[in-house]
């Protein structure tokens, strides 16, 4: 197998987690966001969506995070990362689907916030080209409004509630439970950690205080073995600390959003 990913890609992560829970090697190709690798003519062959992560294996090519998953499990059922109940795959399959609604509201958050300090220190003709080669119209809008306005983009808001429905749902469950569908980890765990890291690393932490199911989860997850191997054994510090620094800077603007 090869995957083709970023260090600091939610999806990516999410897809080193399934890999990393599997016990299941692979040869790593990183592709740089920032610098636009996604959308050179060869990786858009593979994934004409110019995102992370891609996945080979045995001469085919994967997209998609949670279908790669969804294929990882049927082509390497062991270790099982879904229930073997209908009723309860149905329960981590909506997981999935209602994490994968958030993902657009994750990129909002990350680039009004941890990527646009690095972005606005750029040459404006460079952030230009790379919000122009997003092949999608709408996610180029976007892109563009967040970069230009930060947390006071009208998209802003939206994403943000966005977050704590979902993390609320989540720690209604997890108060009850170990995992998102029962006492053992499934796809839907693997998928949910990195929006609740990437939470983290941008110091919103109006999204996690008195979610202690959520929190608790988040911990147990962070001490699992693949965690440290999918996840945290990729992540580059200054990166992190970046994020966590432009978080802060805009906390109080970020709390009277939250707050209208």
């Amino acid at each position: 197998m090869k995957l083709y990913h970023a260090p600091i890609s939610t999806c990516s992560q999410k897809v080193r987690l399934v890999l990393a829970e599997k016990g299941l090697t692979y040869d790593s190709q990183f592709v740089d966001l920032m610098a636009g690798q996604q959308f050179a003519p060869d990786y858009l062959a593979k994934n004409p969506a110019g995102v992370v992560p891609t996945l080979e294996d045995g001469g085919r090519v994967l997209v998609e995070s949670t279908l790669i998953n969804e294929y990882l499990e049927d082509a390497y059922p062991d270790p099982g990362l879904a229930p073997a109940a209908p009723a309860d795959r149905h329960a981590m399959r909506l997981w999935t689907r209602k994490i994968d609604e958030l993902h657009p509201f994750c990129g909002i958050q990350t680039f009004a916030i941890g990527a646009r300090p690095g972005m606005l220190a750029r040459p404006v003709e460079e952030v230009n080209a790379l919000i122009d080669a997003i092949p999608d119209p709408a996610r180029r809008a976007v892109r563009r409004s967040v970069i230009d306005h930060g947390v006071e983009a009208p998209e802003f808001a939206g994403a943000y509630a966005a977050h704590v429905k979902l993390f609320g749902l989540a720690d209604q469950v997890l108060t009850d439970s170990a995992y998102l569908v029962g006492d053992a980890l499934t796809l839907a765990d693997a998928a949910l950690l990195p929006y609740v890291l990437r939470a983290d690393h941008l110091s919103l932490t109006g999204l996690l205080e008195g979610r202690p199911g959520l929190l608790a989860w988040y911990e147990r997850m962070q001490a699992r073995p693949a965690y440290e191997t999918a996840v945290a054994g990729y992540l580059p510090e200054p990166a992190v600390a970046a994020f966590r620094k432009a978080g802060e800077a805009v906390a109080d603007a970020v709390a009277r959003v939250a707050a209208r």
